[in-house]
């Protein structure tokens, strides 16, 4: 499969995702049949790819950059792999037919899944009996290393009952319409820090690099917002930048709690969500440090606009229209 073709038919669909269509690793596995990711990485079936013509193999690929721009992988954990797998396939499939692909015509596709969240379809698949097989009807051989799952993750165990449901109010569209908003911005700069030695008396300063946020995100956490949607919202505008870049999370309500930088997934896990109290935008605007290029602010927009002007991106969740300067 020739993947720069591939690569360069997504970029002609989704400009709106060009640099992250650029990140994207490709890698040919036989573990898959077809297609699968690992939230990073698209895995495909060399062999079993060269059945399909051209505009199909697009299809898969394609298929496999929403379920990355959509945090699929990390949603479903938890969830047992081969229903989750069914159900989020069957979203991606009607975006995709929205957008006038065709659909192969191995493809799941549950009706009416277009008025659907991942979460709802693998609610009603659950609820249907025994989890389906793998090799009956989804496309793959085996469970693959990055979705082996213990007992206790199993369909009907505590946890999987009690992981919580995350709607997608247009979040998808949102975070996309992000990328041609954001600016670039140097990975590193330089200033000057205090040294480790003393010259006739004096304290030595080195003049040396250190890493820059791309972008600062304050979360309103005034409300009783749940906390996974959160984390998919910061996992959405990460996935927007470079592969090594750093962003700048924190919380706001009256109070700012205060920064945190994240480098990788397992930092967005580790977030922690501090607030529920009032809503003081004046707080979050004086909290941007001026350093990141890209400020953001996620909010439900339910408090007065601040007098003072600020050059951040506003994006709400909800049915708040609002005015900031």
């Amino acid at each position: 499969m020739d993947i720069d073709e591939i690569r360069s038919g997504l970029e002609d669909r989704f400009p709106q995702w060009l640099e992250r269509i650029r990140l994207l690793r490709f890698q040919s596995s036989t573990r898959v049949l077809t297609a699968d990711n690992d939230g990073r990485t698209i895995f495909y079936n060399e062999q079993h790819m060269a059945r399909y013509n051209k505009d199909e193999r697009l299809f898969y690929m394609a298929q496999q950059l929403l379920h990355i721009q959509l945090a699929h992988h990390a949603r479903g954990k938890g969830r047992e792999y081969f229903l989750w797998k069914r159900a989020s396939d069957s979203v991606v499939n009607s975006m995709l037919r929205s957008e006038g692909f065709q659909l192969p015509h191995d493809v799941i596709l549950i009706r009416d899944s277009h008025k659907h969240s991942a979460e709802e379809l693998y609610q009603f698949l659950l609820a249907q009996g025994p989890a389906f097989e793998a090799g009956e009807d989804d496309p793959l051989q085996e469970l693959p290393e990055w979705a082996q799952i213990s007992d206790s993750q199993k369909a009907g165990s505590e946890s999987a009952q009690q992981s919580r449901l995350v709607e997608d109010p247009g979040l998808a569209a949102a975070v996309a319409g992000l990328a041609e908003m954001l600016e670039p911005s140097y990975q590193l700069d330089f200033d000057w820090f205090p040294g480790s030695t003393i010259r006739d008396g004096m304290l030595r300063y080195d003049f040396r690099a250190y890493p820059v946020a791309q972008a600062e995100i304050l979360l309103d956490t005034s409300a009783s917002v749940d906390a996974a949607l959160l984390r998919y919202f910061v996992r959405g505008v990460k996935a927007l930048l470079r592969e090594d870049a750093v962003i700048r999370v924190g919380c706001f309500d009256t109070r700012f709690y205060g920064f945190r930088d994240v480098f990788s997934e397992e930092d967005i896990d580790a977030l922690e969500f501090h607030g529920s109290g009032g809503t003081d935008f004046t707080v979050a605007i004086n909290a941007f440090t001026g350093d990141a290029e890209n400020q953001i602010i996620f909010t439900d927009g339910y408090a007065e606009m601040p007098e003072q002007s600020c050059n951040a991106v506003w994006v709400v969740y909800g049915n708040m229209v609002i005015h900031p300067k």
